[in-house]
């Protein structure tokens, strides 16, 4: 099993969200890996919200976009 990464995506309708996933992240969509350190300042500021608790994300922890909301 490969190792889980933080991937900034989009996803239903095109909103802004951080997924856990063991997926490489697609170039070709944008998406881009994130550093826990800068997940957790986003969450500090309010930039994003845990969503984790909706089980979204099979794989793991889901953030959206607060402003997507």
């Amino acid at each position: 099993m490969a190792d889980k990464k933080l991937v900034l995506t989009t996803i239903s309708q095109g909103k802004v969200a951080v997924v856990e996933s063991s997926e490489r992240a697609d170039d070709k969509r944008g998406e881009r890996y994130i550093s826990e350190a800068c997940l957790s300042v986003n969450l500090e500021n309010g930039n994003f919200t845990d969503i984790s608790d909706t089980n979204a994300n099979p794989e793991g922890r889901l953030y959206m976009l607060t402003e997507d909301m």
